[in-house]
């Protein structure tokens, strides 16, 4: 059995959309950015790279293992 995950950073989807064109989403995004060292949002392709790796056979001997999509959110 395989148990891994991937851990995205805040990122850009319909729902986060419709929140950040609220007042209060505004404020939320004007606080997030600067958290994320690469300046922005990630985009729900940025995550791609990472499901094709854990959904083939390249990672059939990976387990137990987080990948983390975070724009380098966790660094600061």
């Amino acid at each position: 059995m395989r148990v891994n995950s991937i851990s995205p950073g805040y990122t850009r989807t319909l729902m986060v959309e419709n929140l950040l064109a609220t007042p209060v989403g505004k404020q939320m995004r004007s606080r997030w950015l600067p958290l994320i060292p690469q300046g922005r949002m990630a985009e729900v392709t940025d995550l791609q790279g990472a499901v094709v790796y854990l959904a083939s056979a390249a990672s059939d001997y990976a387990t137990g293992t987080d990948i983390v999509i975070d724009g380098g959110y966790c660094c600061w």
